[in-house]
């Protein structure tokens, strides 16, 4: 024997999503992918006066191809303030009654200031990217 392996090796190709364009600002950078009839916006950085015009033009340009729903992962956020949250509270106003706006926060800098502001009881908080995708449409938020 030759050393060669019995099993021929097989590599399984599974369909990755297709990342849309990254919008860097500053402290700011937010990705946005696309998973079937999901979008998910990851925020990483600093969402405050200064970069809260970006979010809201990403928010509105993914309203505007009319998903499912929208994931906002705001899980690498450091920083969070009003001018923040009441971009994401009229991404939730504005979104089509066919759009399901959904929010991923876990740590304090982002989970504070929705309850303080009490965004949290108007907007569907998750834990986790994943819960977020997957919860049912009105699914109450799996907030811990």
């Amino acid at each position: 024997m030759s050393g060669e392996p019995i099993v021929p090796s097989v590599v399984i190709d599974f369909p990755r999503p297709r990342p849309l364009p990254s919008h860097r600002y500053q402290d700011l950078t937010i990705t946005v992918e696309r998973f079937s009839g999901t979008l998910v916006a990851t925020v990483d950085g600093e969402a405050d006066l200064c970069t809260a015009p970006m979010l809201h033009d990403v928010l509105e340009a993914s309203l505007g191809l009319t998903p499912q729903r929208i994931v906002v992962d705001l899980s690498l956020v450091r920083f969070l303030n009003t001018a923040g949250v009441q971009v994401l509270l009229d991404a939730h106003r504005r979104a089509t009654p066919g759009t399901d706006l959904r929010l991923v926060a876990t740590t304090r800098a982002t989970l504070r200031p929705l309850r303080l502001t009490r965004a949290d009881e108007r907007l569907v908080v998750h834990t986790s990217r994943a819960a977020a995708i997957a919860a049912p449409r009105w699914a109450a938020a799996d907030t811990g």
